[in-house]
């Protein structure tokens, strides 16, 4: 009997031996480019022009991540160290949610205008929830050498 139990444990593992192994077919490694960026870390400004409401929380998505920076209410700046290329890129949007005054949270994407130096991330809100987004070395948004006037009324057209 316990010859018998020893030959079928030694069948069993000889059989088992035998058994074929199905291989999956060997994945090719998938090479990500790698870009590296230069980044800044620049603040991030508001202003509501005329027509606008106001404004009692925003955040702007960081263009290469999902990370929301912000929460303040218009009117000021503040030091989020949102990174931002050192150089503009064609394609550069982000998606910007805000809350007027009394209504539920609103949530566009913009381009990010056109910058020749990283600056205050400055999220323009104008009438008819129309927003955009621009980069100025400019601290204050009123200086007429700002890429958006503060007197405009009107949101200017989107660039690529």
């Amino acid at each position: 009997m316990r010859i018998q139990n020893v030959l079928l444990i030694a069948v069993i593992f000889m059989l088992s031996a035998c058994a074929t192994k199905t291989s999956k077919p060997a994945r090719p490694l998938q090479i990500i480019p790698y870009v590296d960026i230069a980044m800044a870390p620049v603040s991030i400004g508001c202003l509501s022009h005329d027509g606008a409401p106001s404004i009692s929380s925003f955040t702007v998505e960081e263009f290469y991540s999902t990370r929301m920076v912000g929460g303040l209410s218009c009117g000021g700046t503040g030091a989020f160290g949102y990174m931002l290329p050192m150089h503009w890129q064609s394609g550069m949007k982000v998606k910007v949610r805000w809350k007027p005054n009394a209504r539920a949270w609103i949530e566009k994407t913009t381009s990010i205008r056109r910058y020749d130096m990283p600056g205050t991330l400055f999220v323009h809100f104008f009438a008819n929830d129309e927003v955009r987004v621009v980069s100025s070395p400019l601290s204050y948004p009123q200086s007429p050498q700002h890429p958006i006037l503060s007197s405009a009324t009107v949101a200017p057209p989107e660039e690529e």
